[in-house]
């Protein structure tokens, strides 16, 4: 009897029970009832099953080392510490917060960072809190500053004195970028890495992982500073909402913290005359993905319009870019980059936001170009239909579901900047609604295009729902 080949490929239960089946008469003569119910066949089947198990598990663990393929959060994020890409946490999100007194004061009236504010909503409180100290100027009654979404938390440790120490924050909604270290009332200073620090650097890295809990990391005392044996260590953070924060103007309207004047408390109201965006959960594996490599391509240096694109979509609290130059419009010099940047959840950037991509972007452009970022333009499409149902359907339910089938084409996350609305893909997704004949358009009639800086946005609807004849 000749040695049968082996197919290596084969890895699945079926392949396993074909192949072995066929083996069975090259290695002996004796074994000729191949029925279900044989025990041989009963123990080979058991084998296939195990087989099958098996292959899964190594093709799955095979998939887990490579940046496409994985899927678990955990080691996309250490593959994408290889690359020095480092996932987003939750971001908070953004907004003005206007401060107004009911009479001007005959001396400047500050009021300090971290000045929390509260917006009462049914669902649940959303507090915010001023990103700086800001001054109300003597003669003056109001003015706008910068703030975040979330609630300060301050967890207190004692430090060991030995190398490499580390410590686990409770919270797990810890807003990107906001953890402060204090040692001994000394404030530490973040870095992505300790290769650049010195020995008696005050340094400090943190790090999230797959399952959201947060460290903060000191050094060895070769590279980053060791905080020493018994020296109190107090971090604070905010703990955020995410695409939570998220809301409409007008709505934040009760200060937390009373501003005093002299030891007396100051008359304040505080609402915010803009919508607070740029709220997001934490970063999608999908997005890091593709970011990453983006991001690697540029090498952390803005000068191609790739580079930039790259760079501001991959900042917290940007949902998309677009980048202009002068090839693609002659008013725009050639030293100049204008970009036009969407906030995560969609609507305007906030002033905060804004200001800090471009603190971003001027650390890593070439010293000689001008960036000068804008807010998109939601350019609006009406839609007015008449819709045809088959017999039989409630015309009431329809109308539901075609409107929540125009809310899900023209949703945000789906519209890149400039790109236009095909006549032809917006009546195929309403001839697709369940219960649905045809439909006849009124408006739109054709492609409708969108410009540089635009993202098409739901406009007025108005359906006529019939019965098909």
């Amino acid at each position: 009897m000749g040695r049968a080949s082996i197919e290596y490929t084969n890895k699945d239960y079926d392949s396993l029970r074909r192949e072995l089946l066929a083996r069975v008469p090259q290695l002996t003569d004796r074994w000729t009832d191949f029925n279900a119910s044989d025990l041989g066949v009963v123990l080979l089947e058991l084998f296939c099953g195990v087989g099958d198990m098996l292959a899964y598990y190594l093709d799955a663990q095979a998939a887990e080392a490579f940046l496409p393929t994985a899927r678990q959060r955990q080691n996309v994020i250490n593959l994408c510490k290889l690359i020095s890409y480092r996932l987003d946490g939750p971001v908070a999100a953004t907004t003005s917060l206007r401060f107004t007194l009911a009479a001007s004061l005959d001396a400047d009236l500050v009021i300090p960072e971290g000045t929390a504010c509260r917006a009462r909503l049914a669902e649940g409180d959303i507090v915010f809190e001023t990103a700086e100290d800001t001054t109300i100027p003597r003669g003056q009654t109001s003015v706008d500053t910068g703030a975040r979404q979330g609630e300060r938390k301050t967890e207190t440790f004692t430090a060991t004195g030995e190398p490499n120490q580390s410590f686990l924050l409770a919270g797990t909604n810890v807003a990107h970028g906001t953890i402060r270290v204090e040692v001994q009332d000394q404030e530490w200073t973040e870095v992505l890495h300790f290769q650049e620090s010195g020995g008696d650097s005050l340094h400090f890295q943190t790090d999230t992982d797959g399952l959201d809990h947060t460290r903060v990391f000191f050094g060895d005392g070769l590279r980053g500073g060791v905080p020493p044996g018994g020296a109190q260590i107090a971090v604070d953070y905010l703990e955020t909402l995410g695409a939570g924060g998220n809301l409409g103007s007008g709505l934040v309207s009760e200060l937390l913290n009373p501003i005093y004047k002299d030891g007396e408390q100051v008359a304040l109201t505080v609402t915010n005359p803009v919508p607070a965006t740029g709220g997001a959960d934490r970063e999608t594996l999908e997005h890091a993905r593709k970011q990453a490599p983006a991001e690697v391509r540029s090498l952390w240096k803005a000068v191609t319009k790739e580079d930039y694109l790259a760079l501001a979509e991959g900042f917290p609290g940007v949902a998309k870019a677009q980048v202009l130059d002068v090839n693609d419009c002659k008013n725009i010099r050639y030293y100049q980059v204008n970009m036009a940047v969407a906030p995560d959840g969609g609507g305007p950037p906030s002033s905060l936001l804004k200001q800090e991509l471009s603190a971003f972007l001027e650390s890593r452009k070439v010293i000689t170009i001008e960036i000068n970022l804008f807010d998109p333009v939601y350019r609006p499409v009406t839609v007015d239909a008449e819709v045809y149902a088959y017999a039989g359907e409630d015309l009431d339910l329809i109308s539901s579901r075609v409107e929540q089938s125009l809310d899900e084409f023209f949703a945000f996350e789906r519209m890149a900047f400039g790109a236009p609305v095909r006549f032809s893909d917006l009546v195929a997704m309403l001839d697709g609604v369940r219960g649905v004949s045809h439909v006849h358009m009124y408006a739109p009639q054709q492609d409708i295009d969108i410009g540089p800086g635009e993202i098409a946005a739901l406009g007025q609807v108005n359906l006529d729902v019939r019965r098909a004849s």
